[in-house]
């Protein structure tokens, strides 16, 4: 068994990680940046490059490992065992 084999079975996975990645995104950018905020009790504009770049690769970062995250199951669901006589 391949670990990704060919057809519907990887094209769903790979549609449900996409969904789960843009979902990861958007929670964790409402969530560092809303922090950052109240935090730092300055407004969106007036943040430094700095912040800016930083807030990016957290967002970026925690996205990518929450998708993994969730991804595992969805690989078992999705592609996980198989039996050898089911073509599909």
């Amino acid at each position: 068994m391949s670990l990704f084999p060919p057809g519907k079975k990887r094209r769903n996975f790979f549609i449900a990680q996409a969904c789960i990645l843009v979902t990861a995104a958007i929670v964790m950018t409402k969530a560092i940046i809303g922090g950052a905020i109240d935090e730092y009790k300055m407004p969106f504009s007036s943040w430094p490059a700095e912040l800016y770049v930083s807030e990016f690769f957290m967002i970026l970062i925690y996205s990518g490992v929450f998708t993994l995250l969730l991804s595992i199951p969805l690989w078992y669901f999705f592609i996980g065992e198989q039996d050898p006589d089911s073509r599909g």
